[in-house]
């Protein structure tokens, strides 16, 4: 059985937040949550319904790395109890580019303000720190593409399989098989091959998502508009060629790649001079995480590389500041990008109020927006403004510049380095907390290593030995802050607590002499000793490498991080609030550049998918019936749009059982072995018998279970019909290879000609059909009746 139930993101009147968070339900014991978004005013109230169901959660999957996505994921961690010890399946692009969109994020949340940074707020009210977001996300296991994954315990009847599916560097569709249900969900998808990125395997790999029980799709899409780049960089110009600045906010870590690799090719090809900016406090980490996962992208981008020598995220024009002093000091036209979508988090809020009351600027927006947040406000008066009218080629579609009548006051949190003072106390109290838990761990280390010292030589490893040697110089350190913990850390003193030691041996004498490491060789060598300084890393390293062909002899090295990730050490810094008065004179268009699949490439590719049932969600009702209705024509019935917080009942069939036997009756039947040993099976004559009264509890959404039991044949008509002969049923896998092997062995001589078939002796084939059956041809004679006995052999045969 599967329910679906969708927390935030469902399909409403007005659309309120882009924000998804999806609940899946098997079996009623089997929960899962796919994606932990946030909008961009960070509003407590959505996430209301996640805590609560925050103990019944048993794995997390996410699918973008953008806020509407995971922005949730480390507030709840760090609030939510439990909510960190869940265990979370992503790809690597989205657990490296959801690291840096939640860092730049949080630097001016709210929940990071001054005033609760207080020295006597409780642990789960401090503020959330860069440390802190890079420890969570370090947490959060990476799956490949196509990788399937099978998980244990509680868990192992479920399979994982990631899927491309566009929009965002490592965008993942998610297959999840669990018994009869076979689930796809694929919000926020683009069919469109971008300049990084490739597009979905919806369209690309069909075969390998076809019919599903179960397609829960994304039904915002995108406009579809031709001649887009053209559009967008004459709307650019538009505005520099007047004396005015152009501002873009976009998202942090997602479609910001795409702009600005766009526009840096531009600049470079036309030879542009205009300043061209990227403003965002974790951008130089951003791109240099893109630099190091260019098997992610698309083959246009691996082109570009092996043709230039250099990784095509190395920009020539485009500039990377950090904040928005950094924008005012250039002077004159500029181009800039700036994180933050939704005008409400990271600097664009700063760099809008700073270039919105100028009438020659232009603000283009090229995603869509929460409706409660500032940029989804203004996008609202544009299209009031806009509607209806031309564009200035006369076209119905592209660009409409309108300018919007908005007088308002913003409450700007700005992120300020700390300086002198604040900051030496800033270090103090970091330092002084690093080396208390520093040392707690090393007098924890100690300990252990002490009681749970091997009994041979042999069983010491190398590590465990540097290890000892690292506890050596951390004993030596000033003890004075380990309180009554400091009796322990002199060298002469074995005083343990030996209450939560893992075995008995040296409770009483817990001293151990020190041992010589040594192999059947001689001593032990370190190899890295003698490693030549011209090899010896100089900094850290990525773990993919770059074949550089240059002249400076890199080929084959592994890449070192640049020097803007060297630069990207997080600073000490505080959130001041401040209040701005603004008046937008700016003129202000929308270029959709959000990738995602329009209306038109949706109603022809969802229906390829052959799923059994649509489930519509992430759009407004009024769109989603609109699509609904074309999927309806294209020949796809069961299409349901839920609302949110409400659940639907999705499972493959109503009519399928789960049947417990109890143990007297198990013992009683006869059980086969399959060949391959992963189960037993045995035929079971009796009538299913369905109970009067139904499970109560309106409330539960095991309300429409019906309790069903086992009846005996009492009748001579249930008998008759049990005795009926009926052909055997045989059951398992037959692999070929492994029967070939046991054809040749039984002195039969077989083959394999074509896929899926195995010629026996020169005339008997045996064939795999699709359906997973076997086919035996031939002649009949003995040869004909030995190789099906064998056949026979690798089934459990139940008559």
């Amino acid at each position: 059985m599967f329910t679906f139930t969708p927390l935030l993101g469902a399909a409403s009147s007005t659309s309120t937040t882009l924000a998804s968070q999806s609940l899946l339900t098997f079996d009623q014991n089997v929960r899962i949550l796919i994606d932990v978004g946030w909008n961009d005013k960070f509003d407590l109230k959505l996430l209301s319904e996640l805590e609560r169901i925050t103990p019944t959660i048993d794995l997390i999957l996410l699918t973008h790395a953008t806020i509407s996505h995971l922005g949730a994921y480390v507030y709840a961690c760090k609030r939510f109890p439990g909510f960190d010890a869940i265990p979370v399946y992503a790809t690597l692009p989205v657990i490296n580019m959801g690291r840096m969109a939640t860092i730049d994020a949080y630097s001016t949340a709210w929940f990071n303000a001054p005033s609760i940074m207080a020295s006597s707020a409780s642990p789960q009210e401090q503020p959330i720190q860069p440390s802190d977001i890079d420890n969570i996300f370090d947490k959060i296991h990476a799956l490949k593409y196509s990788q399937q994954l099978t998980l244990t315990a509680k868990l192992s009847s479920l399979r994982l399989t990631a899927h491309n599916a566009g929009h965002t560097l490592g965008g993942t569709l998610w297959r999840l098989h669990y018994g009869q249900e076979d689930i796809i969900y694929a919000v926020d998808w683009n069919h469109a091959v971008e300049r990084h990125l490739n597009s979905s395997a919806l369209l690309t790999t069909p075969e390998q998502l076809s019919r599903p029980t179960a397609l829960i799709c994304g039904a915002r899409a995108g406009s579809g508009i031709r001649r887009r780049e053209d559009l967008f960089l004459s709307a650019i110009l538009r505005g520099v060629e007047r004396g005015g600045s152009v501002f873009m906010p976009t998202s942090t870590s997602s479609r910001a790649l795409e702009l600005c690799h766009l526009l840096d090719s531009i600049w470079v090809e036309r030879k542009y001079t205009i300043p061209l900016l990227f403003v965002s406090r974790a951008g130089a980490r951003t791109i240099a995480y893109a630099r190091s996962m260019l098997e992610w992208m698309s083959p246009a981008i691996v082109r570009e590389w092996e043709e230039k020598g250099t990784s095509p995220f190395v920009f020539k024009s485009l500039k990377i500041v950090t904040s928005e002093d950094e924008v005012r000091d250039i002077r004159g036209p500029k181009v800039v990008l700036a994180s933050g979508q939704g005008l409400e988090w990271g600097v664009s809020r700063e760099v809008f109020a700073r270039l919105s009351d100028d009438p020659n600027n232009i603000a283009i927006f090229t995603q869509d927006a929460d409706c409660e947040s500032f940029a989804g406000e203004i996008l609202m008066l544009w299209k009031a403004a806009t509607e209806g009218t031309m564009t200035d080629d006369g076209g119905a579609s592209g660009p409409k510049f309108s300018r919007i009548n908005l007088q308002q006051q913003l409450e700007i949190r700005k992120c300020l380095p700390l300086e002198g003072e604040e900051l030496e106390a800033y270090l103090a109290e970091e330092k002084a907390r690093k080396n208390l838990a520093d040392r707690q761990t090393a007098m924890d280390l100690k300990n252990r290593n002490i009681l749970d010292q091997p009994d041979s030589e042999s069983e010491i490893s190398e590590s465990e030995d540097e290890q000892e040697d690292k506890d050596g110089e951390e004993m030596e350190a000033d003890k004075s802050e380990l309180g009554i913990f400091s009796l322990m850390q002199d060298n002469d003193v074995y005083d343990i607590d030996v209450r939560g030691a893992k075995s008995l041996k040296h409770k009483m004498f817990p001293y151990v002499p020190r041992r010589i490491r040594r192999d059947p060789y001689g001593d032990v060598i370190r190899v890295e000793d003698y490693v030549r300084a011209e090899e010896r890393d100089e900094g850290v390293t990525n773990d993919s490498t770059e074949n550089v062909q240059g002249a400076n002899g890199t080929i084959g090295r592994k890449r070192k991080w640049s020097d803007e990730e060297e630069k990207s050490t997080v600073i000490p810094s505080k959130t001041m609030l401040e209040y701005v008065n603004i008046e937008i004179r700016c003129e202000i268009t929308f270029i959709e550049y959000e990738g995602l699949a329009d209306a038109r490439s949706m109603q022809m590719i969802v229906p390829q998918i052959q799923a059994r049932k649509v489930i519509l969600i992430s759009d407004t009702i009024e769109r989603a019936d609109t699509l609904a209705e074309l999927l309806r024509d294209a020949g796809i019935q069961d299409i349901y749009i839920p609302l949110s917080g409400k659940s639907v009942n999705a499972s493959m069939d109503a009519n399928a059982y789960v049947v417990t036997l109890s143990d007297d009756l198990a013992h009683q039947l006869n059980w086969q072995d399959t060949v391959s040993g992963e189960y037993k099976v045995a035929q079971l004559k009796s009538k299913l018998i369905q109970k009067d009264s139904s499970i109560s509890n309106a409330d539960s959404p095991q309300s429409h279970l019906k309790e069903v039991t086992l009846g005996r044949l009492a009748t001579r008509r249930d008998l008759a019909i049990a005795s009926t002969q009926t052909k055997p049923l045989f059951v398992g896998d037959i692999r070929l290879a492994e029967l070939r092997r046991r054809l040749m062995a039984e002195g039969h001589h077989a083959e394999f000609r074509g896929e899926g078939v195995l010629l026996c002796d020169g005339h008997i084939s045996v064939r795999k059909l699709e359906d997973s059956n076997v086919l035996i041809e031939g002649g009949v004679g003995i040869k004909f009746y030995e190789i099906r006995k064998i056949v026979y052999s690798f089934l459990a045969r139940i008559v």
